[in-house]
């Protein structure tokens, strides 16, 4: 077990979902989060990744959802690669929000069974 993994987990994971690779359904899953995030004004979207759940919020669009299948089948995959078992970590989640200035900004949040915060923010 590797808790320095953790850092890199959800800075790769992160990244990924919110990159130009993740293209679903003829669209890219990042433009879907940020007219939502911008029509919320200020309140976060959050999409939970560990625990996993089948709930999410009501107003993700059907891209985001099946973009969020796909990677949430994808992540216990990449933390085994990173020797770092989901079992070590107590939650994650990824938000997407409008920052005061107006810019749309991204901050993944995790916490460790020992209650260390990992915390990765980008912002486009």
């Amino acid at each position: 077990m590797r808790y320095k993994h953790f850092k890199p987990l959800v800075h790769n994971f992160s990244h990924s979902f919110m990159g130009g690779c993740n293209y679903v359904d003829d669209g890219f899953v990042f433009e879907d989060l940020i007219t939502l995030a911008r029509s919320r004004r200020g309140a976060p979207v959050i999409i939970q990744w560990w625990p996993q759940t089948a709930d999410h919020d009501p107003e993700l669009s059907d891209r985001v959802l099946k973009s969020i299948g796909y990677y949430q089948i994808w992540l216990p995959e990449l933390a085994d690669n990173l020797a770092c078992p989901l079992s070590h970590l107590r939650d994650y989640r990824t938000e997407v929000f409008l920052t005061i200035r107006r810019s749309v900004a991204v901050r993944a949040i995790a916490h460790d069974d020992r209650g260390r915060a990992y915390i990765y923010d980008m912002e486009y």
